[in-house]
């Protein structure tokens, strides 16, 4: 898609001060605009970026890959421009405009997001006066098309690990626009060496390490005469960060993590993976909430196809291995438990997700879609005469048949409203889950979320107005 953004006089100073700080070090950087709601940008796009010239008249003098972002005040929404690059012969936008075919010139709209065909036309033109500018373009919609892996065993990994990421943030309450922001790889993958991890592809701005220089974040609710002085809390935090970065640098050093704050709170999530892609058995995820001292272990497992797959449990040689973990970390979960943490719906931490294979990864926020199962539910609907209709009777999970299940949102809003999960658990059991896991071949996504967590209502009020 392409889009069309007329700069004012200030923001054109502002790209311009970017790029001036910017390129002597060839980094990327991250241009964020205001723009009214009804201009309708939606999804991600090809930025024709016009700026007035000294007569008054808006030239393109840029292009970029440009992302909507959160509700800045009533009406009007943020715009997030990344991968800006300048034209070096300015071309003006009537030109363009007026070049465009008269059955499509109804079409088109002086800014904001273009019909389908009438954004084609324009990067059509656009390159064929300016077929210098082919490069940049390419980068660009290379940075906003889907990757599409195939059938390859390393990029399953990887779109594993991507969910992983992606549920713990949902768990945690957070958005994380920013796991959407991905680079896929140069180079194909491999499936007899390690696979990459997803959280390397992930632009370094969304994690507190990689704000570099920058000026030291205000978390919510602290005014700003505190901000030079953080809290004693802050101090526990960076502690236990250090801690579980340390769970798994013990163990291997192919490891990639990222540090997300929102609303005063801190998401550490760490990708970690030791095995060929060949020999890798599936994913676990573990999420620990600090605050709430509670823990949930979520295990794939895959359908045998994108569209009307099943799972078959009597066909999964590492299963049986894999529920007896999960029962002893159940009856561990329960045996420490004393009565006097939070009451859950389920207290213990062990779930399964059977999932759909993907061959391709976008660059969205959205999660595989899959049906999430208790371990106890599991066990009981593999003894369910209605799952017995596979190959000579065999027991299969699919969508068809199974009566009930959690889905994506579903699951990760009880998790976040801390509905299931252990209770009053201390990080011990976390670590020998960590430690337990990895001693296994499989990937592995860990996150762990710190800061004081406010009533229901007032993160559903949050929600809402992030919306």
């Amino acid at each position: 898609m392409v889009a069309i953004i007329k700069c004012e006089s200030y923001e054109y100073e502002d790209v311009r001060a970017f790029e001036e700080i910017h390129r002597s070090r060839r980094l990327e950087y991250e241009w964020t605009l205001i723009r009214k709601e009804e201009l309708n940008f939606k999804g991600r796009h090809l930025a024709l970026i016009a700026a007035q010239d000294e007569y008054g008249r808006y030239e393109v003098k840029y292009v970029g890959k440009c992302v909507r972002g959160r509700k800045a005040a009533d009406s009007v929404k943020q715009l997030r421009v990344t991968h800006v690059r300048r034209l070096q012969r300015p071309v003006p936008l009537s030109e363009l405009l007026e070049a465009v075919p008269g059955h499509l010139q109804r079409h088109l709209v002086t800014e904001g997001q273009q019909t389908k065909t009438a954004g084609s036309e324009l990067r059509r033109l656009l390159l064929e006066q300016r077929p210098e500018v082919r490069d940049a373009v390419d980068e660009i919609e290379g940075a906003i098309s889907s990757w599409d892996f195939g059938t390859s065993r390393a990029g399953q990994a990887v779109s594993l690990q991507r969910d992983g990421t992606l549920i713990s943030a949902r768990m945690a309450g957070f958005r994380a626009l920013d796991l959407a922001e991905w680079d896929p790889p140069a180079e194909e993958l491999y499936d007899d060496r390690v696979p990459p991890l997803f959280l390397d592809w992930v632009t370094e701005s969304s994690s507190s390490e990689g704000r570099g220089q920058s000026e030291p974040q205000v978390r919510a609710g602290r005014p700003e005469t505190m901000a030079a002085q953080p809290a004693l809390e802050d101090h526990l935090i960076a502690h236990d960060t250090h801690t579980m970065r340390g769970w798994l640098s013990e163990a291997t050093d192919h490891v990639a993590w990222r540090e997300f704050r929102e609303h005063g709170r801190t998401l550490l999530v760490g990708n970690a993976n030791r095995a060929t892609a060949e020999r890798l058995l599936g994913c676990d995820v573990t999420f620990y909430n600090v605050s709430r001292n509670s823990m949930v272990l979520v295990q794939y497992k895959k359908l045998d196809a994108e569209k009307g797959g099943f799972y078959y449990p009597n066909s999964d040689r590492n299963l049986a291995k894999e529920l007896r973990r999960m029962r002893a970390l159940d009856r561990y979960a329960a045996s420490v438990a004393d009565g006097n943490g939070e009451q859950r719906l389920d207290a213990n931490p062990s779930w399964i997700k059977l999932c759909h294979p993907r061959s391709v990864l976008p660059h969205t926020s959205e999660m595989i879609h899959g049906m999430y199962f208790s371990r106890r539910q599991f066990e009981s609907l593999r003894q369910d005469a209605r799952l017995k209709d596979g190959r000579q009777g065999a027991v299969r999970f699919g969508y068809k048949n199974v009566p009930g299940y959690l889905d994506n949102t579903l699951f990760t809003r009880l998790v976040e409203t801390g509905q299931i999960g252990t209770t009053g658990i201390s990080s011990d059991l976390v670590r020998q889950q960590v430690f337990r896991t990895f001693r296994g071949q499989r990937d592995l996504v860990i996150a762990a979320l710190y800061g004081d967590e406010p009533p229901q209502a007032e993160r559903n009020a949050r929600r809402r107005m992030s919306k």
